[in-house]
């Protein structure tokens, strides 16, 4: 995993910069260098971080979207017919009376499903993503969360580039 390589050269250059600290001819611009390094380092651990957690949320996103279009295709007409007195009509009505509707349609659906949840039934993912959703795992895990909670500014992030390029020439 490329998270945990950018971890370990973190670790490498902190590790440098240590022992360039205990040793008594260290030169500044050798430890304004190794300075440098451990932030573009810590910059590149957060941005893959965040990479990370977006591919995650990612997946997950494409994942309801798919089954709930699934069940839409399948149930749609029933849920619809459930709903019927808050959406008959719907289409006619006026915007803000959609809305509305819509609004109060949402809060049953909502209702239902955590009474659903409350009694205690077992969830699953489905079928047809259960060997991804198992894979990536229920939420990113706590060190990616950890390395991307810090948040840079686009001048901040154009410097991180820069800096990095510059090293990289040295």
């Amino acid at each position: 995993m490329r998270l945990a390589h950018r971890r370990n050269e973190l670790t490498q250059v902190e590790q440098a910069y240590r022992e360039q600290l205990a040793g008594s001819g260290h030169s500044g611009r050798s430890l304004q260098t190794l300075r440098e390094i451990i932030d573009v380092k810590k910059w590149e651990i957060n941005q893959a971080a965040g990479r990370f957690i977006r591919s995650h949320e990612e997946v997950q996103r494409i994942s309801i979207r798919n089954r709930l279009n699934d069940f839409m295709q399948a149930h749609g007409a029933e849920l619809a017919a459930a709903l019927s007195p808050e959406l008959m009509n719907y289409p006619r009505q006026h915007p803000a009376v959609q809305r509305c509707a819509m609004q109060h349609s949402l809060d049953c659906l909502r209702e239902a499903l955590q009474v659903w949840l409350a009694a205690g039934e077992k969830i699953n993912y489905s079928a047809q993503d259960n060997d991804i959703l198992t894979a990536i795992g229920f939420r990113p895990d706590a060190a990616s969360r950890d390395d991307n909670r810090e948040k840079f500014t686009p001048a901040q992030n154009l410097n991180c580039t820069r800096r990095r390029t510059e090293l990289a020439v040295q």
